[in-house]
């Protein structure tokens, strides 16, 4: 598939993805406001400590050129709990992983999840300038890399969160920005690629990247249906440097966020995609704490 086609294809599924987000789970707002009432008005337990915070915070980080990101924080309320950050795939935003976000914060993460520049709410600067993204050439890798690397820090700050105990979720172009800022920053503990890529916009070159990120968990996934992919975490997974890197492709789901509707006729599992992303997680960010 040649690189403008594929990019159409990413576009087409990105939508799709959002307009079957959207439908299943409403407005967010709405469906967190509806939630939470009942819970605003019952004072806990003092001797229980919830492990989460079923509503997200709306934040917004500051980038090192100026850019506002827009994203959704979801609090953990135990101390040295792991945290992760979700990015999104090309001309989606944040929401995407809503309905993933709250679930991984309800088993206690701290989750952060952004819109990239130039998408969703993340489209303007400080000076209140429009960020503009040229839809076929990409997004400077260092510039990209940078703001990976605001949004980290702001976790690194966050109340509850293990610094140590960071993973990060990419889809599409994200799963090239997850392996390659985790491959310079060996305290990245864990990514997950969703519909990777060896080298999106031929300037986000991941094979280089997975082999320096070294033996530190990596899970692969991918559909048969999105032949691209498919074909290049198994690239990915030869180039990987350890023995934590985890493959799984799907017979169908489509590219990135969009597996997510995957279901799985043999077990019949409604979402085997956010089973098999947390018990991964799970794993390798959770381990110490269950030896203990």
């Amino acid at each position: 598939m040649k690189m403008s086609r594929r990019i159409e294809y990413m576009k087409y599924i990105a939508i799709i993805a959002l307009a079957v987000s959207l439908a299943a789970c409403g407005s967010p707002a709405a469906n967190n406001s509806a939630r939470n009432t009942s819970a605003a008005n019952a004072a806990p337990s003092p001797s229980v400590v919830p492990e989460f915070q079923a509503k997200a915070e709306t934040v917004t980080i500051d980038t090192r050129d100026g850019v506002k990101l827009v994203g959704s924080f979801y609090k953990p309320q135990k101390p040295n709990s792991p945290a992760l950050l979700l990015l999104h795939e090309w001309t989606a935003n944040r929401h995407v992983y809503d309905e993933f976000a709250e679930r991984m914060n309800k088993a206690g993460y701290a989750v952060l999840s952004i819109d990239g520049r130039g998408f969703g709410e993340s489209n303007k600067k400080a000076d209140g300038s429009e960020v503009k993204v040229d839809l076929n050439k990409g997004i400077d890798p260092k510039l990209l890399l940078s703001d990976a690397n605001s949004a980290v820090e702001f976790l690194d700050k966050q109340e509850n969160v293990d610094a140590n105990k960071i993973g990060i979720v990419g889809a599409s172009y994200g799963s090239s920005v997850a392996i390659m800022y985790a491959a310079d920053h060996p305290k990245i503990a864990a990514v997950v690629l969703l519909s990777p890529g060896v080298n999106y916009f031929n300037n986000l070159p991941t094979v280089p990247a997975i082999k320096k990120y070294g033996d530190r968990p990596v899970l692969l996934v991918a559909a048969e249906d999105d032949k691209d992919s498919a074909a290049d975490v198994r690239k990915l997974k030869e180039a990987s440097a350890g023995e934590n890197a985890e493959v799984v492709v799907y017979g169908d789901g489509g590219h990135g966020t969009a597996i997510f509707a995957h279901k799985d006729a043999d077990n019949n599992a409604a979402h085997p995609l956010a089973d098999l992303m947390q018990k991964f997680l799970d794993k390798a960010l959770k381990a110490t704490e269950a030896s203990k």
